[in-house]
């Protein structure tokens, strides 16, 4: 026998969305306040959490490749980075024409403080709740969180 289901994907999308737009509210005030006195971009700052998240130096070919961008648009976003001392650029040591790209220790810094700022966003919104609000939640999210994590390139599904 099939159960249906209690409630429809669109209308716990549209919870989601309700909830995500709530701590994107009470977040923006953490978050401007480190972003504060920056003029970067959405791809630089993309490419910043790219370079944040991989293990080794990329190619500038390979972060275009990882952003979706052409060549020159990641190439300027970099060059924009560097002048702003938030990433590191060098010749790759076999292909002079290759550039070598990662975050420098101030870039680090920034990113770093961009995601406590969203943990402080994510604590605020649950302290606000009660004990059994934020144990409900708890419930609700584990069994999806103890699938693990998706592969990167998988664009679907949580």
């Amino acid at each position: 026998m099939q159960l249906t289901p209690v409630s429809s994907v669109e209308s716990v999308t549209d919870k989601v969305m309700d909830f995500l737009s709530r701590l994107k509210k009470s977040g923006e005030a953490h978050i401007l306040g480190v972003a504060r006195g920056l003029d970067l971009s959405f791809s630089q700052m993309r490419a910043l959490f790219v370079l944040a998240d991989s293990q080794r130096e990329l190619a500038v070919h390979e972060l275009a490749t990882l952003l979706g961008l052409s060549m020159a648009t990641a190439g300027r976003a970099v060059q924009g980075l560097a002048r702003a001392d938030m990433v590191t650029r060098r010749e790759d040591h076999q292909d002079r024409r290759v550039k070598r790209v990662r975050l420098s220790e101030h870039g680090r810094q920034f990113v770093d403080g961009l995601l406590q700022a969203h943990r402080d966003a994510v604590r605020d919104c649950l302290e606000s709740l009660s004990d059994h609000e934020r144990d409900q939640l708890a419930l609700a999210l584990a069994p999806i969180l103890a699938r693990g994590d998706l592969p990167p390139t998988t664009a679907t599904g949580c």
